[in-house]
């Protein structure tokens, strides 16, 4: 049946109801439902200067740096002297490589705008970075060894272009290390890989980390890998106590499992905080692993918790095994 034709009738207020939906889901950093209620209220006609750098914030956050880019061009047309739109335009020009644009716009803000001492420091930093970057250009034989690392879906192909950026310098292709960090269906174990390499590179440049459905923007130059494992270290000392005097193999087949774990999730603590809890799925996945019976019920009464709640957990490191050797 067709639906009848006619105007669509808003209900009042409806453009203030999506903003305040859409700074909510912002302030979440709920990215995809934030773009989305502010790509409503701009189709019905809100073009408030709040709304529009909320929809440039969305589309950087999500990758989508060409949109980024012009919306903030445009607010800038209309502000030229505000540092924090010039600050995040730049952003955007040098996560896509327009150095030459970054640097033009640093110099011509330099010039004509009475801009605050720190934020003038900040310019002049990215004017050296840019300059540098305008200066050199990648072999381009380099840079497709690197989109490899994007392309391939061979992880041990990634895993060995990630050991030979060891030894190079990784800022000329520092955007598409960041592009592969926030891809969501990359390689968990790979991005742990590429997160320390940024650590020992100490790359101060924020980087947004998605990992099995979660999502995270860090600083590699100010990671503290034994502050940010501090629970998993902790786990392994009491997964020591529990079963090495009980079974040393018993022991050393929990533990492979539980730093392939840490390992895969970093940097993100692992969840819930719950020791006792880990402390039993670990013990009835290396049972199992070991090829000997395991009674949930009972394991999950030696350490008082739930029977269900440990399975959960089960599952997780259970799935965490097969990307470990994918």
């Amino acid at each position: 049946m067709d639906k009848p034709k006619g105007k669509i009738i808003l209900f009042p207020q409806t453009k203030e109801r999506l903003v305040e939906k859409a700074f909510a889901a912002l302030e979440a950093k709920q990215y995809n439902e934030a773009l989305r209620f502010l790509r409503a209220a701009e189709e019905l006609g809100d073009a408030s200067v709040p709304v529009r750098l909320a929809l440039a914030v969305c589309c950087y956050e999500l990758g989508e740096y060409d949109e980024a880019q012009w919306r903030l061009a445009a607010l800038l047309d209309e502000q030229p002297g505000n540092s924090e739109l010039l600050q995040m335009y730049v952003a955007v020009l040098l996560q896509t490589n327009r150095y030459r644009e970054a640097e033009d716009a640093i110099r011509t803000a330099l010039r004509r705008f009475p801009l605050s001492a720190p934020v003038r420091e900040q310019l002049h930093h990215l004017l050296r970075f840019s300059e540098k970057m305008n200066a050199r250009a990648l072999p381009s034989a380099e840079w497709k060894r690197v989109t490899r690392l994007l392309e391939s879906g061979d992880i041990a192909e990634q895993l060995h272009i990630i050991k030979q950026l060891e030894k190079e310098d990784i800022t000329p292709v520092l955007p598409l290390l960041k592009q592969y960090l926030s891809a969501a269906e990359k390689s968990p174990m790979a991005k742990t890989m590429l997160l320390r390499l940024l650590t020992e590179k100490r790359i101060h440049e924020p980087v947004t980390v998605e990992k099995l459905g979660r999502r995270l923007e860090v600083v590699p130059a100010a990671l503290d890998e034994q502050t940010e494992t501090a629970f998993a270290s902790a786990l392994l000392s009491r997964l020591e106590q529990q079963l090495a005097p009980e079974s040393p193999s018993l022991y050393e087949t929990a533990a492979e499992i539980w730093l392939r774990y840490a390992y895969i999730l970093y940097p993100f603590p692992p969840e819930p905080e719950d020791a006792d809890l880990w402390l039993a799925a670990l013990h009835f996945l290396a049972r199992r692993f070991q090829g000997f019976d395991a009674d949930a019920a009972a394991l999950a009464a030696r350490y008082g918790v739930e029977a269900e709640e440990m399975a959960k957990l089960c599952r997780q490191l259970h799935e965490i095994e097969k990307l470990s050797f994918l």
